[in-house]
């Protein structure tokens, strides 16, 4: 062939002469990738004959850049890989230039496609949820342009990592936090518009909840918590207790014409003399006491009478209270998009009539639910945290699987002061899905200085996110869940490191017929690759912290400048953050276990010993880098049970382009959840909690199990005490139930509902499902991804 004749096609259309300096700078660029020495001689062989393939005067530049791989696989593998993984991520490089019009015309249309639906808590449909979206998208290409380094986008473009809320990253922010509502409410706060004083009654404890939670929500990217709900909301339990005590005695007074001091004097005298809303009959005699010292003469029956109206009123306040609370986060838009905030609630431990008063009416609130109908709240998240001794005992449970419903009913005395609420926090999770349920007795989720006789015991009990982010141990600081949050987190994809362990084992093998042969270089070159990628996304975490330790104070006002975040109260405005975030987390996610052992070894560890192993293992293995970078950086690096939302659809349509459909691998939708069983693994509630129980042992930065039940759970709470007995004795850390609760729209129905409504044949069904971690009320808010894994779920028994 004349070579002088051949014409190149080019991307766009145009035409230009052949050369073959072109293919050779292209071959020699893979080799210094590689590391390789540049050998001239091989590389004019190989162009030579990549030349001799052509059969026309005109060629496309893909068609040649096809024949360059297909040459070098022959003779350098490793190079060819370098070459394909350039010529991928330029061609993503020219993708997204083109893309962008396509997205931005999407939501425009206001298209259903995962874009828009990226975030089921938000309506990408309304104006702020458009200008949401468009912001999304054009922040994320600044992102990738001006601020990640070339190895991390690159990564990230190809769908080796993820790198969570890019969007984000140019503000600087970090993901969450646990309150220290304790500290917030005796200090009280300021906000843009003014200063907030301390509240004095449960009402204005609860509403300032709400109101933390809606200012801080737009400083950072992901959700909010309250690590002790029952112990910040009992002093305004008490206060309010006090308050209604003292009305009554003053108007008794008047009505009985007696000398009596105002109504604050006589607060200061209730305040004094009892110590809890339940009172001892020598803390009545007390008080009777000192009234009488002040002109207020009351006899016993009557002092008996006028606290248990204030005990009775305080119950009605906190209820309202706690009403007030639910309707307030599930209807303040704190962000575009209509959404509201990702609020969770840790309770459970606190044994204060006055704590247990607030976790009751909070449980009983949840089911009341919300509007006239009811429906079941997305928000907060709950979660009852189960302590021995505390709200659990083996004695317990088992004198009340002897007669449950006389358990429930509260007439059986147990010997653990909030076992009453746990039976009660599981009544309700079989109606509203919440709470779900924190073991705190696992040992690693122990704290050596939790002390029952601790008023303020709290600090030492972990709490969670209710997607699942754990924060709790700390290089830096007091190891604790409270004023602190996770910093950034970044998911490596395991399926593909499977993939691309067995296929390269099948190519080195020396005995390629031998499976054992094959399989055992499969798993240690999978086993190399877990160990790279975590040590890339360690990196890649730590120049994502040196970049938002140069965030200034000023950028997070509430946040820094009300002490929210430890230590931020003693930066000035202009001050960089600093060393102030170092007591966050940085989290090594993970995605697809499951499906990464079936590419290994047919079968997920569901089922396998031998797939099991080599999952634990791999997480070990994310561990001892963790371990080893915590040493280098002095950051609170941990491994993730990534959350996966987006995700789980993201790596999978990567995959499938790269590798094609693989069965039983990327053949779905989706990758299953981190160390998730397969969600249509016909497994037992018992062996799938089994199963998965030791990995929260080793994924510190965060992990839920849960199980997915039949029928309608609300007719067999003695059920959901039994899952999470179970979960408590294998050393779960966070778990939760999962169960149908449908209901109509049009003659408001609960129950499970197939098709239409057994009541009024309606097809307008609302049908709560859990998303990652949190609920949602609407399954076409979610993206394909978690569409087609919800009809694939399967029930345990």
């Amino acid at each position: 062939m004349n070579y002088a004749e051949l014409c190149i096609i080019k991307r766009d259309g145009k035409k230009e002469d052949f050369s073959f300096s072109k293919i050779k700078n292209a071959i020699a660029k893979a080799y210094v990738a590689t590391g390789k020495h540049e050998d001239d001689k091989e590389i004019a062989q190989i162009t030579s004959r990549v030349a001799e393939r052509f059969k026309s005067t005109t060629i496309s530049v893909e068609e040649i850049q096809d024949m360059v791989e297909e040459e070098l696989m022959r003779v350098e593998p490793e190079v060819a890989k370098k070459y394909i993984i350039y010529r991928e991520w330029r061609n993503r490089e020219r993708e997204r230039k083109t893309k962008m019009k396509q997205v931005m015309d999407g939501i425009v249309a206001i298209d259903k496609n995962d874009v828009n639906l990226s975030n089921a808590n938000m309506s990408a449909h309304t104006p702020a949820g458009q200008m949401m979206t468009f912001a999304s998208e054009v922040t994320k290409d600044y992102t990738f342009k001006y601020l990640l380094s070339k190895p991390d986008g690159e990564a990230h473009l190809l769908g080796d990592i993820h790198i969570h809320d890019l969007d984000y990253y140019p503000t600087k922010t970090t993901t969450c936090i646990q309150y220290d509502l304790g500290d917030l409410y005796k200090r009280g706060f300021h906000t843009k518009n003014g200063s907030i004083r301390p509240p004095q009654s449960i009402q204005s404890f609860a509403t300032l909840a709400t109101i933390i939670f809606q200012t801080n929500q737009n400083e950072q990217h992901g959700g909010q918590a309250i690590p002790a709900f029952d112990f910040f909301m009992a002093p305004g339990v008490r206060k309010t207790f006090c308050k209604q005590l003292a009305g009554a005695i003053v108007f008794y007074g008047k009505i009985s014409k007696q000398e009596s001091p105002d109504n604050k004097q006589v607060r200061r005298i209730i305040e004094k003399c009892l110590c809890s809303i339940e009172p001892t009959a020598a803390e009545l005699s007390f008080l009777r006491g000192c009234l009488k010292e002040e002109g207020i003469d009351l006899s016993e029956e009557t002092l008996s009478l006028l606290v248990q109206q204030a005990y009775d009123n305080t119950r009605r306040d906190t209820h309202q209270a706690m009403e007030g609370f639910i309707h307030n986060l599930n209807t303040m838009h704190s962000r575009g998009g209509n959404q509201v905030v990702f609020s969770s609630v840790n309770y459970g431990t606190d044994t204060s009539p006055e704590g247990r008063m607030v976790i009751r009416e909070l449980l009983r609130v949840t089911v009341e639910g919300l509007g006239n109908n009811g429906e079941v709240p997305v928000f907060p998240i709950q979660i009852f945290k189960v302590k021995d001794g505390v709200s659990y005992s083996e004695r317990d449970m088992e004198r009340a699987m002897e007669n449950f419903d006389a358990a429930v009913a509260g007439e059986i005395p147990f010997e653990a002061r909030n076992f009453d609420l746990l039976l009660e926090a599981c009544s309700t999770t079989a109606k509203a899905l919440f709470p779900n349920f924190m073991f705190l007795d696992t040992p690693y989720n122990k704290h050596e200085l939790w002390n029952i006789e601790d008023p303020e015991r709290y600090k030492y009990e972990v709490a969670t996110m209710g997607c699942r982010t754990r924060v709790f141990e700390n290089l830096n600081g007091p190891k604790t869940s409270l004023g602190r949050g996770n910093l950034s987190f970044t998911t490596l994809n395991m399926p593909r490191l499977a993939i691309e362990a067995k296929i390269k084992a099948q190519q080195l093998a020396v005995e390629r017929d031998n499976e054992n042969e094959v399989q055992r270089k499969a798993e240690e070159l999978f086993f190399e690759g877990v160990e790279r990628m975590a040590r890339l996304i360690a990196e890649q975490l730590k120049r994502r912290y040196e970049y938002q330790r140069t965030a200034l104070a000023r950028q997070f006002p509430f946040m820094m400048g009300n002490d929210v975040w430890k230590g931020g109260g003693a930066l000035n405005p202009s001050d960089e953050v600093g060393d102030v975030i170092n007591s966050g987390t940085l989290g090594i996610g993970f995605i697809g276990g499951h499906n990464a052992m079936v590419a290994l070894y047919g079968v997920g560890h569901g089922s396998s010993d031998k797939s099991w192993q080599t999952l634990y293992k791999a997480v070990q293995i994310m561990n001892a880098v963790v371990e080893e970078y915590k040493e280098k950086y002095r950051l609170n690096y941990s491994v993730l049970a990534t959350p996966a939302e987006g995700l789980s659809g993201r790596f999978t349509r990567l995959d499938k382009k790269r590798y094609g459909v693989i069965p039983g691998v990327n053949d779905n939708d989706y990758y299953v959840n981190s160390f998730h069983v397969d969600v249509k693994e016909p497994i037992s509630i018992v062996d799938k909690i089994k199963r998965e129980a030791p990995f929260h042992a080793i994924t510190r930065g965060g992990h839920i199990t849960y199980v997915e039940l039949d029928g309608e759970a609300k007719k067999n709470v003695r059920a959901i005490a039994k899952i999470v007995r179970v979960m408590h004795d294998e050393q779960i850390g966070y778990g939760s139930i999962n169960h149908p609760v449908d209901s109509c729209y049009n003659c408001g129905y609960k129950g499970v509902i197939y098709n239409r409504c057994p009541i009024c044949n309606s097809e307008n069904i609302k049908r709560m499902r859990r998303i990652t971690g949190y609920l949602t009320g609407d399954l076409s808010s979610w993206n394909s991804a978690k569409q087609a894994e919800e009809r694939d779920r399967v029930k345990h028994h």
